[in-house]
């Protein structure tokens, strides 16, 4: 008997995470082994090259073909959506986080990727999430990887202690109103 290869993560990947898995040589497992889901902002603006490991001239990454493979599904926030978020946060906190980071907790905060793991490596945005009340749903590289049998040497900011160093951060934040509107 065979046995049949499901995906079993559904992921919202943020722009760091999308070059990471690039430059670390892992991109293909990612699209073997999870639903991927990528803001619209990160797929057209800012996941478009990785510098490699051992350096030479940037390599270009392309999503649009992944989009048009079938290999990612792009998801756009509305202004309604984004206004939404934008008015949770002050702006000194919101000016911190990145167009892809902010359209990918609007997607969160929206509902519209239910029961999908947000994945990022940017403190602002880690926080953020727990801030807006979805912490249960963030994941870092580090344990994304394991979940799906793979183990690698990562930078600092892609690690499960950073991710839940922040989360912790965000949750005090949420309590103390520090960062809200």
């Amino acid at each position: 008997m065979t046995a049949k290869i499901t995906k079993r993560k559904c992921v919202l990947l943020d722009a760091d995470v999308v070059i990471e898995a690039h430059r670390i040589s892992i991109w293909q497992r990612f699209v073997d082994r999870l639903q991927l889901i990528i803001p619209s902002t990160v797929i057209h603006d800012e996941a478009l090259f990785f510098s490699p490991m051992g350096g030479g001239p940037p390599v270009d990454i392309s999503l649009k073909a992944a989009l048009q493979g079938g290999q990612v599904i792009e998801l756009s926030a509305t202004y309604e959506e984004l206004v939404s978020l934008y008015n949770i946060f002050d702006r000194v906190f919101i000016e911190a986080l990145h167009p892809g980071e902010t359209e990918a907790l609007a997607l969160m905060k929206a509902n519209k990727v239910e029961g999908t793991f947000f994945c990022t490596g940017d403190g602002h945005a880690i926080q953020a999430l727990a801030m807006i009340g979805m912490s249960t749903y963030g994941i870092s590289l580090e344990a994304l990887l394991i979940s799906i049998g793979l183990k690698r040497k990562l930078k600092i900011q892609f690690n499960e202690t950073y991710f839940k160093h922040n989360l912790r951060s965000g949750q005090q934040n949420r309590i103390t109103r520090q960062g809200l509107a």
